[in-house]
């Protein structure tokens, strides 16, 4: 293909694909948009149907306070109105409070009084049996003594929805503490919903969750709904059409229903008319471009190009360089063919020179020639001290250049070759993995060159240990690995390894320095334990990780169970690596009350890993992997940047600001860039510092004092709040304490449970609670399960508690109906 085809035809592809890229992207970034619009639109009406259904369960609270805080139905809780109920529970009132149900309860889990409308309005009957899981004695609804708020949501009973309020009984003016419990039932009508529809604009369907009766649809979209925070699932049906399901979920928070809507898609159906006549434009002028610049660069470059080729051909065939080739102007071309010309002048120079380079090049290799000669002899010479240079690499390639002991590669060899002996003539081995304890403190403190001597002292030691016929290997760093060959029975090589444990403990003197090891040994049966080099190095080096999370200065055989455990161990870890990319992980709030104010002022954000495959797993199983593995630097920044925006939102939302507490690994802590991070993520999420409490335990600020000092009044400076966890369970010394700029103590919850039987727990609360009010600290007590702790610790000045005497962990969304006023 000639010169001018070729660039025509790469203008013509390179214009296409541009058109064509240009074309792609324009439409998938309109589209983006256009749905991102479609999205956030759809949203906003499902909040706003959201906050209808509020507004009607907060109506019937609202009725609940009214009937609560009358004095004529604590005179009846109390015995001195025995008429309040003939006086006052007729239909009439039912229907003009619109209300179908109403049970009122004493402190003490007695009914006085439980009716339901039923017969469309015209007649009463005692509150039936499927009430029981809702409404019983000591109950969630009827053990609401709250007097200073109104309990209300949703119950499943009958095959229908009802919303339900539950309201402390007390006088009118609160003075007297409540004596009983006022319930009150509206079902969820198809009226309530029309004035939902009326006010939302969204046509719904509501759906109650009937196991026996749900559509596939219906199902899909509930553990849709059910796996996001805020209990949404929109799915586009076609062009024209989305639905939408909201889940409503019963005062436990299991869904009991769901809102199904319908809305038209108008914003992505417009759109997508304005992107197919822009880009049909977009071609078309695209189209007429292209036409345009093909036929200028053919008048103004191709012929010229094609003229120019023809004279290099006549040149070519002709095999003759006294030709030039003409072109005419002042451009680029006319350079080309000015250097072409030149060109040849150079080649027609050349050609006249090269006859006598030829007769001048024939004399140079002669003399070559020669040299070349005298170069093999010195080469041989060179070869022959090649070979003795080979030598001794091949002892550096085999041997540990520091202890003079087999490396890895010559150990590999030699126990391959006793494998296969052993196997022949039925006799027992076993591979021994030494390592010594803590021995990087040692090259931290001393430096390597010190660290090196140890090394070859303690190599000395081992191998003055071990038979004649066995071997002993570094393998790298402070590793080492022994071959016991041909041994008695299994129990012969924990008799070397106790004397191997007892040279490693002897003190090393390195010039005027005394150092103390330890090591930890792993031992491996041959056969067995493994039959290959592989299985025999493996299985012995997680033999010797079991002794030193035995503590070090121990042995340890190889188990069939700790094959189990590592395998168990890689599997847990890859469910987790899995969890993460799937965002399994969950956060549940845990309210904590202040004992001067009686008010929820914070909450502390609580992880869980509720794993697709393995179910829920306890925290105290994922996060110690987690720490191990690094993963619990990605975890705790999710955690972080989930809790305060979580925060943000119900400050949004209109609920008074409340503290959110977030707990930082020692692996988080240690990270240089923690600060930044914390920075970072009050940036991104908009949550006011005063308004985010860091948790960290005693043994994260104490690795490294200085350092954890630095760190934590960086994070300080930005108005962030600051707790020691477990406080009372480390070792966090006093002197430092008063140096570390902290907020908030908190008591374990092991010093909590005993008080206040316990002299000596309450001894340690009251010192702690002292010493942290004289640092000018606040004290929060963990793990509150008693009305008689929580007095207890308010008698004795303790600021803010926390536990499941006030609530269990929960959602975000139960935590801030239950426990947070609006503002």
């Amino acid at each position: 293909m000639k010169l001018r085809n070729k660039a025509l035809l790469a203008l013509g592809l390179s214009w296409c694909i541009f058109i064509g890229v240009t074309y792609s992207s324009f439409y998938l970034y309109l589209l983006h948009n256009f749905l991102a619009l479609e999205h956030s639109r759809t949203e906003n009406d499902l909040s706003r149907i959201e906050d209808a259904l509020t507004q009607n369960t907060i109506s019937l609270a609202s009725f609940t306070t009214d009937w609560s805080h009358w004095n004529d139905i604590y005179n009846f809780v109390t015995g001195t109105d025995s008429q309040f109920i003939n006086n006052n529970m007729t239909l009439l009132a039912f229907q003009n409070s619109n209300i179908c149900m109403m049970s009122i309860w004493k402190n003490d889990g007695t009914t006085l009084y439980g009716q339901v409308v039923v017969d469309e309005g015209k007649a009463f009957k005692p509150l039936p049996s499927y009430f029981d899981p809702y409404i019983s004695p000591h109950s969630f609804l009827t053990s609401w003594n709250n007097l200073n708020q109104t309990f209300h949501g949703f119950i499943h009973v009958n095959k229908q929805i009802m919303m339900v309020a539950a309201g402390a009984i007390t006088d009118g003016s609160k003075i007297h503490p409540a004596v009983g419990t006022l319930i009150t039932g509206r079902f969820f009508s198809h009226k309530i919903l029309q004035s939902i529809v009326a006010a939302t604009k969204v046509d719904l369907q509501l759906i109650v969750l009937e196991p026996d009766t749900l559509s596939p649809e219906i199902k899909h979209a509930l553990i849709k709904a059910s796996n996001k925070p805020d209990g949404h699932y929109i799915k586009a049906i076609n062009e024209k059409t989305l639905f939408t399901y909201i889940v409503v979920k019963d005062i436990n928070g299991t869904p009991i229903g769901i809102l199904k809507g319908v809305i038209p898609r108008n914003s992505y159906m417009a759109g997508l008319q304005a992107i197919h006549y822009y880009l049909a434009t977009y071609l078309i002028t695209g189209f007429l471009f292209s036409l345009l610049m093909l036929t200028l660069l053919r008048s103004l470059i191709i012929k010229r190009l094609e003229k120019l080729d023809e004279e290099l051909t006549i040149i070519s065939d002709k095999h003759t360089v006294t030709e030039r080739v003409t072109d005419s102007g002042n451009d680029e071309l006319s350079s080309v063919a000015a250097e072409i010309n030149i060109m040849l002048d150079i080649i027609q120079a050349s050609q006249e020179q090269l006859e006598h380079r030829v007769v001048k090049r024939t004399e140079e290799l002669h003399k070559t020639n020669k040299k070349l000669q005298e170069e093999i002899t010195e080469r041989k010479s060179i070869e022959q001290e090649l070979m003795v240079n080979k030598e001794h690499l091949l002892r550096l390639a085999h041997y540990d250049n520091l202890t003079g002991l087999p490396n890895r590669v010559f150990f590999n060899e030699i126990l391959n070759k006793a494998l296969a002996h052993a196997a022949r003539q039925n006799k027992i081995m076993a591979v021994l993995f030494i390592d010594l304890d803590r021995f990087k403190n040692i090259n931290d403190a001393m430096g390597h060159s010190t660290g090196d001597l140890v090394l070859k002292e303690i190599a000395k030691r081992l191998e003055s240990i071990l038979r004649a016929g066995d071997v002993l290997a570094r393998l790298s760093g402070d590793e080492f690995i022994a071959l016991l060959n041909d041994i008695p029975q299994a129990k012969f090589a924990s008799n070397i390894a106790d004397k191997l444990l007892q040279v490693c403990a002897i003190p090393v003197k390195i010039d005027s320095h005394e150092f103390f090891t330890t090591a930890s040994v792993g031992i491996c049966i041959f056969p067995n334990d493994g039959k290959s080099l592989e299985d025999l190095q493996k299985n012995a080096d997680m033999a010797m990780y079991k002794a030193k999370h035995a503590g070090g200065n121990n042995f340890q055989y190889f188990t069939k169970e700790m094959n189990a455990e590592a395998h168990e161990h890689i599997q847990l870890e890859t469910h987790l690596r899995k969890g993460i990319v799937d965002q399994e992980f969950v956060l549940l709030y845990q309210p904590k009350l202040d004992l001067s104010s009686g008010k929820v002022t914070g909450v502390e954000a609580l992880i869980r890993w509720d794993s697709a495959e393995l179910g829920m797993i306890s925290p105290t199983k994922f996060i110690p992997l987690a720490e191990e593995t690094g993963l619990i630097l990605q975890i705790g920044e999710w955690a972080l940047r989930e809790a305060c925006k979580t925060g943000k939102r119900w400050q949004d939302e209109g609920f008074e600001p409340i503290s959110v507490a977030v707990n930082l690994s020692p692996k988080q802590f240690r990270h240089k860039d923690i600060a930044k991070l914390v920075a970072l993520v009050l940036k991104e999420t908009g949550l006011p510092p005063e308004f985010l409490n860091l948790e960290i335990t005693e043994t994260a600020v104490m690795d490294n004092v200085e350092t954890a000092i630095q760190r934590l009044t960086e994070i300080k400076k930005m108005g962030v709040k600051i707790s020691v966890d477990d406080f009372g369970t480390g070792y966090t010394s006093i002197s430092y304490l008063k140096r570390f700029p902290i907020d908030v103590l908190k008591v374990d919850q092991s010093f909590i449970k005993g008080i206040p039987k316990s002299t000596d727990d309450a001894a340690i609360v009251n010192a702690v609670i002292a010493m942290a009010h004289n640092l000018s600290m606040s004290v929060v007590a963990e793990g509150v399960e008693t009305e008689e702790q929580m007095q207890y610790l308010a008698e004795h000045g303790c600021d803010v508690i926390q536990g499941y005497f006030i609530s269990s962990p929960e959602p975000a969304n139960k935590v801030v109906l239950q426990f947070i006023r609006k503002s």
